[in-house]
C-alpha cells in the first residue's frame, strides 16, 4: 500500500472517533454520565462491582460517595488475582493482556487490558489523527515515525497465562488501523527485536535516512529525538535529510519543555505540537490544533478532577487557573483510579499537565517535590540538562547535575532557594542534610536516558525529571565533582 492511500484510510477511519468528540464538546456532563452508566452496568457482575454494588448505583453522586478513589497499591491484590488467571475481577469482560509499566520510581505495575480499554485509547488517537490530517494536508504525502523501544528481554507470560505488554505503540490500534499504519511507518517495528538499545538506534537512523518522504516525528520523551540525533551521518543536519518534514509530536509541559530549545535548534521552523496526557492506564487529554492546551478526552473515560479541598469535579465544572488532581474510571476495570497527576486549566475545555503529585523525595524528612523543584529551576532559568537526585553520604545530601560550568556556584543558588521549604530547610537546620553539592556532567540527556534504560524503563517511555527519588544517579550520569 503506498503511503498516500494508507495516510488517507487511517484519515477515514478517525472520522467517526472526531465526529463522537465534536457531539460530546456540545454537552460534556451527559457525555460522561452516560460513559460512566455503561461502566457500572458492564461490570456490575465482577467481583469489584459486587462489592460496590455497582448495579444499584443511579447518578454520579452515588457513585462519587460509595466507591474510594484508589492507588494501584489499593488495587495490586486485585491485580494479582488477574495476574493469576482469575477472570471476572474487576472487569465483567475478559482481561486480554497485561502492560507493564514502571512509573518514575519503584516496583513494576501491571495494567489489565480489556477489548473496552483498548477502544477507549481508540477513540482518544482517532479524535488526535483526524484533526491532525485536517489541519495538516502535507501529511497525506509521505509517512511517519512512531518512537519504538527495543524489546529488552523476552515477551513475558503471567502465571495465569496472559501475555504482557505491547510490542509497539500501534498495538493501541485496532485491526485494520495496524494494517493500515503500518504501510505508512518509516521505520520497521522489526528494529524493536534488535540486540541492544544502541543496535535499535542505529537500524532506526539508518531507515530514517532512506525516508525522504518523512512527514512526522512522534516521540514521547523529546530527549528520545535529540540522542536518536546523535546518530545522525556525519555533517548531515535533519533538514537535510527530511525537508517536507511537517510536525514534531512529543511531550512538551513539566520538566520535557526544557528540551524545546534543542528541538528547535535541531529542526528549525518545525512545528512542534505537545502531546496530550497519555498513562498506561488511560488517557487525560488529546491536543487539537485550534487549542492552546489538550483537551480532555471525555469520550474515552469517565474523568474526575480533585481540586485542593478534596472536592471531586466533573469536566464542566473546572475553573479556568485552577489546578486538579486526574482520576480516572476506564474500561480496564479501574474505577475512581488516581493517576496522581496534575493538571492546570488554562483556558476553557484546555488542560495543560503540571506534575506528578507523588514525585517527593524524602531522606529525612525534607519532602522534596518536583514541582518545587521544577519551579526552583524555572526562577533560575537554568540551561541545558539539569536534575536533582539524592546521595547517600555522611550526612545525606543532593547531588545538582548540570552542563554548565561553575556547578558549585550553581548549586549554592539553588541550597538558597530550597531553604525556602520548610521541610528541607528544618533538615538542613538539624544536619540531617548536608548542603547541595553542585556535579558537572558532560552529554546530561544521553546519560539520563541510559540510566533510566539501566533501571529498566523502556526508552520511549522515559519522562523528563527535575527530580530523580532514587540513589545512585551519580553513577549513571558519570558526573565531575568540581572543585
Amino acid at each position: 500500500m503506498k503511503p498516500f492511500l494508507g495516510n488517507i484510510l487511517w484519515m477515514l477511519s478517525s472520522i467517526s472517533a472526531s465526529r463522537r468528540f465534536r457531539r460530546a464538546r456540545r454537552n460534556p456532563r451527559r457525555t460522561q454520565e452516560e460513559i460512566l452508566d455503561t461502566f457500572l452496568r458492564k461490570n456490575a457482575g465482577s467481583d469489584y462491582g459486587q462489592k460496590y454494588d455497582y448495579a444499584s448505583i443511579a447518578s454520579v453522586e452515588e457513585f462519587q460517595k460509595r466507591i474510594p478513589v484508589v492507588t494501584y497499591e489499593e488495587l495490586e491484590p486485585w491485580i494479582h488475582r488477574i495476574i493469576e488467571g482469575e477472570q471476572g475481577v474487576l472487569t465483567s469482560e475478559p482481561v486480554l493482556m497485561l502492560e507493564k509499566t514502571s512509573g518514575s520510581s519503584g516496583p513494576a505495575k501491571y495494567i489489565p487490558y480489556t477489548a473496552s480499554l483498548r477502544s477507549e485509547f481508540q477513540n482518544a488517537v482517532g479524535v488526535w489523527l483526524y484533526d491532525l490530517y485536517r489541519n495538516h494536508k502535507e501529511l497525506y504525502g509521505g509517512r511517519q515515525y512512531w518512537s519504538i523501544s527495543p524489546a529488552i528481554q523476552d515477551r513475558e507470560v503471567t502465571a495465569g497465562g496472559l501475555p504482557i505488554g505491547f510490542e509497539e505503540d500501534v498495538e493501541y490500534l485496532s485491526p485494520f488501523a495496524q494494517k493500515v499504519v503500518r504501510s505508512v511507518m518509516a521505520v520497521p517495528s522489526s528494529v524493536a527485536r534488535a540486540p541492544n538499545i544502541e543496535a535499535c538506534r542505529n537500524s532506526t537512523m539508518e531507515a530514517l535516512v532512506q525516508c525522504r518522504d518523512l512527514r512526522v516525528l512522534s516521540v514521547w520523551n523529546p530527549s528520545f529525538l535529540t540522542t536518536l540525533m546523535a546518530h545522525l551521518p556525519a555533517g548531515k543536519q535533519p533538514l537535510d535529510l527530511w525537508p517536507k518534514l511537517a510536525m514534531i509530536s512529543c511531550w512538551t509541559d513539566g520538566a520535557a519543555s526544557r528540551f524545546l530549545p534543542d528541538l528547535e535548534n535541531l529542526f528549525p521552523g518545525v512545528p512542534i505540537q505537545g502531546k496530550g496526557l497519555l498513562a498506561t492506564e488511560g488517557v487525560v487529554s488529546v491536543p487539537l490544533a485550534d487549542s492552546c492546551a489538550p483537551a480532555p478526552a471525555i469520550t474515552s473515560h469517565f474523568l474526575e478532577f480533585i481540586e485542593d479541598g478534596g472536592r471531586a469535579r466533573l469536566v464542566d465544572e473546572l475553573e479556568e487557573g485552577k489546578k486538579y488532581t486526574v482520576v480516572q474510571t476506564t474500561g480496564g476495570g479501574f474505577a475512581r483510579y488516581s493517576l496522581d497527576d496534575q493538571v492546570e486549566v488554562v483556558a476553557p475545555g484546555a488542560i495543560r499537565f503540571v506534575g506528578r503529585n507523588d514525585q517527593v523525595s524524602d531522606l529525612c524528612g525534607e519532602k522534596l517535590s518536583e514541582a518545587f523543584v521544577g519551579a526552583t529551576f524555572q526562577k533560575m532559568g537554568l540551561p541545558g540538562f539539569v536534575m536533582l537526585a539524592p546521595q547517600w553520604d555522611k550526612p545525606p545530601r543532593y547531588n545538582l547535575f548540570v552542563e554548565t560550568d561553575h556547578p558549585e556556584e550553581i548549586a549554592a543558588k539553588v541550597e538558597d532557594h530550597l531553604r525556602k521549604s520548610f521541610h528541607y530547610n528544618y533538615c538542613r537546620n538539624l544536619g540531617q542534610l548536608g548542603p547541595v553539592r553542585g556535579i558537572r556532567v558532560a552529554e546530561g540527556d544521553r546519560r539520563y536516558l541510559a540510566g533510566c534504560e539501566a533501571l529498566g524503563q523502556k526508552a520511549g517511555d522515559v519522562k523528563p525529571a527535575h527530580l530523580r527519588q532514587e540513589l545512585g544517579w551519580l553513577e549513571r550520569l558519570e558526573g565531575s565533582h568540581a572543585h
